[in-house]
């Protein structure tokens, strides 16, 4: 029955795994089909520090930590799903966000990562009998954005995953995952379903590796408090990044589109099953000039197109001054912000020099239609980071 599932969501602190907990836990969709909640974190958090929704009708939630991915043999794993997970039995559906980056060596990269969700599937297969959704996510990287000037034509199509150059692919792990869960799910009553964002514009409470909102968020906010006051004029922001980067299109996707539509594929695997699906917030691609100016009016400052003289990166920026956060009664500016992705976003501007934009046309065949204006996903995140005493 729909009113016993039960969802676990890895990584539910990140950027993705939070985005898809909090659209869990707030009732989406409206007939509330889930009645159990597992939120598997890295390390301990509280739920207040977690920053979740709540109210009568929330789902029962249980936070889990100490689950080691990493490092646990599968028949290791397979017992502390068993130890940790309360009703692990009654697992219906996975949410996996979770990738473990390997000092820029992508090959091995990959293979750590493919041995990880080799082995939790395997564990899965045996602790979780009721299991009918298997959703993780690829990226945007899967069509071969980490080549110069990309690999495929726009819009990206997800059939162009499937057709990577051979040395590329060795590097990314997402069509290993596929072959990976297609074996572990043969003969069983579970599917696969990959889920593909581009840019992900959303909010995580303990900072997060790769988000560029946070990256821009926490610079934008330093630059206003450092400039307020200094001028009768609004103070002009320059575009981080060239011209290109500013003018390129691509179709970022809110963290809340992004979880709704993982809780939609989760929940409609006759349809989903093993195939990728694009995430976006709007069928219409945008660019950087279209969004820059909207994302620092919200800080009170003038955003303009790429300067030309050198100026400090926004990581650089932020190392020079976060300590402003402390000093002015915003500790957790300190602590949370990008950590091992502070070099590629600080390049995102320059690097994605080219059209990138995802196709909307199966994500809305498979019956979600939802969209969003993409400049109210960068307002919102931006309320949620100062909410959460992240920035001014």
């Amino acid at each position: 029955m729909a009113t016993e599932s039960h969802a676990i969501v890895f990584g539910a602190a990140g950027l993705l795994g939070w985005a898809t907990l909090n659209q869990l836990l707030s009732g989406y969709p409206s007939s509330g089909p889930f009645s159990r909640v597992t939120a598997v974190l890295n390390r301990p958090v509280s739920e207040s520090d977690l920053c979740l929704p709540s109210g009568p009708n929330r789902p029962s939630l249980e936070i889990v930590s100490g689950i080691n991915l990493l490092h646990a043999t599968g028949d290791d794993l397979t017992k502390q799903l068993r130890k940790k997970v309360p009703v692990a039995e009654g697992i219906t559906h996975v949410f996996y966000f979770v990738f473990a980056p390997f000092n820029d060596d992508y090959i091995q990269e990959c293979n750590q990562n493919c041995g990880i969700m080799r082995r939790l599937a395997g564990a899965l297969n045996i602790v979780a009998p009721r299991l009918q959704s298997f959703v993780y996510s690829g990226g945007s990287r899967g069509y071969g954005i980490y080549n110069p000037g990309g690999v495929f034509q726009p819009p990206l199509e997800e059939s162009m995953a499937d057709i990577l150059p051979e040395d590329y692919a060795k590097t990314v792990a997402y069509p290993w995952f596929r072959k990976i869960l297609t074996e572990a799910s043969k003969d069983r009553e579970w599917t696969w379903s990959e889920v593909c964002p581009d840019a992900v514009v959303g909010f995580s409470p303990n900072g997060s590796a790769y988000s560029l909102a946070l990256h821009w968020a926490q610079y934008l906010s330093l630059y206003a408090y450092r400039h307020r006051g200094s001028s009768d004029k609004q103070i002009e922001v320059p575009f981080p990044g060239s011209e290109a980067g500013y003018r390129s299109l691509y179709t970022p996707v809110s963290g809340e589109v992004l979880g709704r539509i993982a809780i939609h594929v989760a929940l409609h695997p006759e349809s989903c099953g093993e195939k990728i699906i694009n995430m976006i917030d709007n069928d219409t691609p945008i660019s950087n000039s279209d969004l820059w100016p909207g994302i620092a009016a919200w800080f009170e400052l003038k955003g303009v197109g790429p300067a030309e003289d050198d100026t400090l990166k926004p990581s650089e920026y932020i190392d020079k001054y976060r300590h402003l956060f402390a000093e002015n009664g915003i500790p957790k500016g300190l602590t949370c912000g990008v950590g091992s992705g502070n070099k590629q976003l600080d390049s995102f501007g320059w690097w994605l020099s080219f059209d990138r934009q995802l196709s909307p046309k199966r994500l809305r065949s498979v019956g979600f239609t939802e969209q969003r204006d993409p400049v109210e996903s960068w307002l919102e995140t931006f309320e949620r980071f100062r909410k959460a005493g992240i920035i001014f």
